[in-house]
């Protein structure tokens, strides 16, 4: 009986570890910091590739990397993922690659312009557009969803990828389409969302990671890790930003942080410095000036990370998207010694604590304080 215990137990470990053998290695000495971010021009340069495959095993390229020296995001996210993964061999590097918008700077914008029966419309037959020029896709079509996951497998299963990023579920999901589209349409590409995961599993395999964009709690959002069971990981995106800065917004940030590591879920947790890139008064500032007011701010953020990170947990912390608005601007707290979490994130009305091996965490969510001493 005993044998027959031990046998269950590492057959029941095993299937736990085949789970996720695919995910990237991950490391309490220090902050587990991720990157994403595309770099307008060129790749990456010799320099830059080190520092970034030095400093993580995990980043996401984003649409429009290298746009100059390459006409196709595809063909530029390909060469930088070869070029990572030359430095550093256990990089994940993540394909974004949009499942809602019909970005131009893709390849396969080009045969999705051929297809006007793909493109998502609204009740008068209008097309839906973003901004007045950007596609949607119609994902209820199955040759829409045919198409979109072609595109994934070429830079994940026939490319150097390890898996791809679905961007936009918020905005699919938004409740105000419903008035758009009509409530039939509504419920279809619904379902075409959650049927796009799945063809996207098929063609990518076990092994290949699915990154979805994700987590969003606000007013007018309520979205937690909804697809847990069809992907790999999600991301936390506008963290203490955007429509996200309520107590309320925060809290129930870092408990679906909570919910999802636990379930063992990979996190990605965005952390803002109090400004985004929209904000013209600070951008049209000195790099300099944007880069001291990062340093002061990153404590709160930081902080609130730490308070509900579970294994696979990632922190980024930047004002956007492009490689210059401080997405490889590194701070002093994430070389110090951090150590494995001591206990579980404790609540007293709105204040957070958690203690670490090497540093206690303090977060009060309603002044948006925050204190991290370092043992």
């Amino acid at each position: 009986m005993k044998m027959l215990f031990a046998f269950l137990c590492f057959f029941i470990c095993s299937i736990a570890f085949s789970q996720h053998n695919n995910y990237p290695d991950f490391s309490w000495d220090k902050v587990p910091v991720a990157f994403h971010f595309g770099k307008r021009g060129r790749l990456l340069t010799k320099k830059e590739a080190k520092f970034v495959a030095s400093k993580s095993n995990f980043i996401c390229l984003e649409k429009a990397h290298a746009n100059v020296q390459f006409q196709h995001t595809e063909d530029a996210i390909e060469h930088e993922a070869k070029q990572l993964k030359k430095y550093n061999p256990n990089m994940k590097v993540i394909f974004y690659w949009n499942t809602f918008l019909d970005y131009p700077m893709f390849k396969a914008h080009d045969e999705y312009q051929k297809h006007p029966e793909w493109w998502l419309k609204t009740t008068t037959g209008a097309l839906d557009l973003k901004n007045a020029n950007i596609k949607r896709y119609d994902l209820s079509n199955p040759e829409v969803r045919d198409w979109w996951t072609e595109v994934a497998k070429k830079a994940v299963v026939n490319g150097s990828c390890d898996g791809v990023f679905m961007d936009a579920f918020a905005q699919v999901k938004a409740a105000r389409n419903k008035k758009i589209w009509g409530i039939d349409k509504y419920n279809a590409v619904q379902q075409g969302l959650h049927d796009i995961i799945i063809e996207t599993r098929e063609k990518l395999g076990a092994d290949k990671l699915i990154v979805y964009n994700g987590i969003r709690s606000t007013p007018q959002y309520q979205l937690g890790n909804a697809y847990q069971n069809e992907t790999d990981a999600v991301m936390i995106e506008h963290f203490g930003h955007f429509n996200s800065t309520t107590k309320e917004s925060m809290l129930k940030d870092i408990q679906e942080m909570v919910k999802s590591g636990k379930a063992g879920s990979i996190v990605v947790f965005k952390g803002w410095p109090g400004f985004d890139w929209l904000d013209k008064e600070i951008m049209a500032k000195p790099l300099k000036v944007k880069q001291k007011i990062a340093r002061e701010n990153i404590t709160f953020p930081l902080a609130s990370f730490l308070v509900g990170a579970q294994n696979n947990c990632y922190f980024i912390y930047n004002w956007g998207y492009r490689m210059e608005m401080g997405c490889l601007d590194w701070y002093p707290e994430f070389e110090k010694p951090l150590g494995k979490p001591l206990n579980a994130m404790k609540i007293n009305g709105w204040e957070l604590t958690r203690n670490y091996e090497y540093a206690s965490v303090w977060v009060n969510l309603e002044t948006k304080e925050a204190k991290i001493n370092w043992k």
